[in-house]
């Protein structure tokens, strides 16, 4: 037979493990980054401060990582081609292009603006807007902001920030590729 005392030392630690679980930090699941690209194209369009009719070209430039301009990563990658197919499906005309990482550059007077050669190889193919973006991976959630620039006013004509979670799939799309041996 147990007696009290330890019966009283096996409801202590077994209170004393549950409550463990309370403070660990649970695993996040990854968002469905298809859904949320969809939805965030949805409210780019329904945001939009000036007319951008169906059936006009937007261009679409990878997401670049914050903290390293030139680093064009999966997550970037697939975010903005998944931004191209929401377009798309909205009826607007779609072309991807890798622009140089700094597709704006400050004037004389320190405004950001696209440079010239750039505006004239978007007017060239007949673009009504450029779609830019960047995101951030923190330590639970990988963080988007998203612009689409009218090309002939170069003002942004629509915004969207969000994030999504940090699951085991984003940390794999955010992660560096190791180099080939």
């Amino acid at each position: 037979m147990i007696n009290k005392k330890t019966m009283a030392l096996m409801f202590l630690a077994l209170t004393i493990l549950s409550g463990c679980h309370r403070f660990s930090r649970p695993e996040n699941n990854d968002d469905n980054l298809v859904e949320v690209s969809y939805d965030v194209v949805n409210q780019l369009i329904l945001d939009l401060r000036q007319p951008l009719p169906i059936g006009s070209l937007v261009v679409i430039n990878s997401l670049v990582n914050v903290d390293d301009l030139e680093q064009n990563l999966a997550f970037g990658r697939i975010v903005s081609d998944q931004i191209s197919s929401a377009f798309h499906r909205s009826g607007y005309r779609v072309m991807g292009m890798e622009l140089p990482t700094e597709i704006f550059a400050k004037n004389e007077t320190g405004i950001l603006q696209l440079p010239e050669k750039t505006k004239e190889a978007l007017n060239n193919v007949g673009a009504k807007a450029v779609v830019i973006g960047s995101y951030a991976p923190g330590y639970n959630n990988v963080y988007v902001s998203l612009r689409v620039v009218d090309i002939a006013s170069q003002n942004v004509i629509s915004s969207a920030d969000y994030s999504v979670s940090m699951g085991p799939d984003a940390k794999v799309l955010v992660k560096k590729p190791q180099p080939k041996q």
